[in-house]
């Protein structure tokens, strides 16, 4: 009892924190330390290593200002409204676009008196999909592999790309403004299918990697049926202690050579 007593005590400071800090989004920093934490990076040479990788991992999830005005100049029907700049490129790494609620919804609110709405909103998915969202996914992909040295094969330099994305996702949901994220539900599904068990199963699996896939499927289960936000910061914490190991049985080699 004390020891899951002194476990939500925890979980609800590091809660406080972050709500307190950035109330309405996390600072790109923040986003830095949440990456650093979960990768398992913590001296500060191989901090400054992995820099340029946050940096552009940021700058593809949440620098959306100049795709703004392209999807604005070309859509001039097209405002994010209330939802703001999470509206755009939050839906993960492999969602596409056009199956992503809040801006469907948004985008249809937009058109709702346009004579030619069914041909715009195919038009704006299509031009969001094969040439905005293509060309950032690529820009991720090049900064995973050049920086890490992590390869393509086997999809796991995707694998990766997709938790940082859905790390990021899981830091905003730790403040207020959530309404423009995918659900909880969506994020796990895609970290543990997409991510997670990619680097685990891609390839031959050792002894310790069959435990760990064990281990992560309890955690995982163990944190369901909570609040989005404890949701989140467990899920996050589960991805914390499992995902280093995972890299280290996987790249070990790999990863110390940069």
């Amino acid at each position: 009892m004390m020891r899951n007593f002194k476990t939500g005590l925890a979980l609800s400071l590091v809660l406080l924190i972050f709500t307190c800090s950035d109330v309405f989004a996390l600072r790109g920093d923040k986003h830095a330390e949440l990456w650093n934490d979960v990768f398992g990076i913590h001296d500060s040479a191989a901090k400054e290593k992995i820099q340029p990788l946050w940096k552009a991992s940021q700058e593809v999830i949440d620098g959306v200002g100049n795709d703004y005005r392209d999807l604005q100049a070309r859509f001039n029907w097209f405002t994010w409204g209330s939802y703001g700049h999470r509206l755009l490129f939050h839906w993960g790494f492999n969602t596409n676009p056009k199956n992503f609620a809040p801006l469907v919804r948004q985008v249809r609110s937009c058109l709702k008196n346009h004579p030619d709405a069914k041909n715009q909103e195919r038009e704006f998915f299509s031009y969001l999909t094969t040439s905005i969202q293509a060309r950032r996914n690529r820009k991720l992909i090049n900064a995973v592999t050049s920086l890490t040295g992590i390869p393509t094969a086997r999809g796991y330099a995707n694998a990766v790309a997709t938790i940082i994305y859905d790390v990021h996702l899981l830091g905003d949901y730790m403040t207020v403004n959530t309404s423009a994220l995918p659900k909880i539900d969506e994020i796990e599904n895609d970290i543990v299918q997409n991510g997670l068990s990619k680097l685990i199963h891609g390839g031959d699996k050792s002894e310790r990697l069959k435990k760990i896939d064990d281990e992560l499927k309890a955690s995982i289960r163990a944190g369901r049926g909570r609040i989005n936000s404890v949701r989140a910061m467990l899920l996050t914490e589960t991805v914390k202690k499992y995902l280093p190991q995972i890299l280290s049985e996987r790249f070990k080699n790999i990863l110390s050579n940069k």
